[in-house]
């Protein structure tokens, strides 16, 4: 028996398992970087001199206070008598434009229930403001 040995041996490096490693360390720094505020677009919005804000002259005006009392025109109800608060949206005109102001310390419920309140009376033009104690 004739036995071949061959001094020349092939060297070869397996690349497989090396992707596998480069992918897991791509991902754990992809995980592990932080993100900085880069990402974050800064906004400056177009100033236009068509529009033009105007606080609306009106009669009908209703401010809520923080307290839970409700002015309607200058006259004092509480927010938690819902038929007397109603009955004084209803005698307001409809027609004309309404400024609702409310605390911004107010709770939301109570500014909610105004609106509602306007809006089954057909209150269409309100205007919504925030006073600053």
């Amino acid at each position: 028996m004739k036995f071949t040995t061959d001094n020349k041996s092939s060297f070869s490096i397996e690349i497989t398992p090396l992707i596998d490693i480069v992918f897991l360390l791509v991902i754990f720094f992809v995980v592990t970087s932080k993100v900085g505020d880069s990402q974050f677009l800064s906004l400056e919005l177009p100033k236009t001199e068509s529009f033009q804000y105007k606080t609306v002259q009106s009669l009908n005006e209703i401010i809520i206070i923080s307290d839970g009392s409700v002015f309607i025109n200058n006259k004092l109800f509480n927010i938690d008598d819902l038929n007397d608060l109603e009955q004084a949206i209803f005698e307001l005109e409809n027609n004309k434009s309404l400024i609702l102001s409310a605390e911004s310390t107010t709770l939301h419920l109570w500014v909610i229930t105004v609106m509602d309140i306007l809006n089954k009376h057909g209150f269409n033009e309100v205007q919504i403001r925030t006073i600053e104690k």
